[in-house]
């Protein structure tokens, strides 16, 4: 094996590879297939499952439909088409701007733009959070089919980053259901105190695929302003939903 080679993770993105290229599989299939042990299978399948990657139904294993995947162009298209529309909003609201998709249990910044204060949000693309913390989250989980959301809600640990985080399946089911309704999401102090954000969905093909928000810390982004910035975030999250 190479020296920078890691057996482990090797081995579960064989497995990973294998299911997304075939058809499901038994324990004892892979176990077989890869000349792997009962033990180490098992916990590979695990945090695979775990981490929304695969999916296990009955006595078989799956690639998980959670792990959603579009056309290279589409995934071009959002991450540069999008950039002219997240900076004028950006400038417009004074406050940092970003695009989010959802990845496995988690939402990933795929772009940033800058706000214009000293004091602000900060993110870096690439960076991620669970995601039912955060309006991105939020709002592309209100916006999956029933079959999907169940899916994730039977998946996502839903882990408390504060005091105002949801923490229950059936209180952010209803949560999500509001937001469907009025179209946008709001993390009020939900990921971290005195920070705030503000988040509308992107569609492709009537499928939401992403999210645009708006963050800051909460004395500015405060409550007053919600209506105007979930206003103008939704006629972004439109005109970049046109662009793609």
């Amino acid at each position: 094996m190479d020296q920078y080679e890691v057996a482990t993770l090797k081995k579960g993105l064989l497995i990973l590879d294998a299911l997304q290229q075939g058809e499901p599989l038994r324990l004892t299939d892979i176990m077989r297939q890869f000349n792997l042990n009962k033990s180490t299978t098992f916990r590979l399948l695990y945090t695979l499952e775990k981490t929304g990657f695969i999916q296990k139904d009955g006595n078989t294993y799956k690639a998980s439909e959670l792990r959603r995947t579009y056309s290279s162009s589409v995934n071009t298209n959002l991450n540069w088409l999008v950039v002219p529309s997240l900076h004028q909003l950006a400038q417009e609201i004074g406050e940092t701007a970003y695009i989010g998709v959802l990845h496995g249990m988690n939402v990933m910044t795929v772009q940033v733009v800058e706000g214009n204060h000293a004091i602000r949000s900060h993110s870096r693309v690439g960076d991620s959070a669970y995601a039912h913390l955060s309006a991105f989250g939020k709002v592309i989980l209100a916006y999956l089919s029933d079959e999907q959301l169940n899916k994730m809600l039977n998946h996502l640990t839903l882990h408390k980053a504060t005091k105002h985080t949801f923490d229950d399946n059936h209180l952010l089911k209803e949560h999500l259901n509001v937001i469907r309704q009025q179209g946008y999401a709001i993390d009020d102090e939900e990921t971290e105190i005195g920070l705030r954000c503000i988040a509308a969905p992107i569609f492709y093909k009537g499928n939401v695929i992403a999210a645009v928000a708006i963050s800051g810390p909460a004395v500015r982004l405060n409550r007053k302003r919600d209506r105007s910035v979930s206003k103008r975030l939704r006629e972004c999250s439109a005109q970049i939903s046109g662009l793609l």
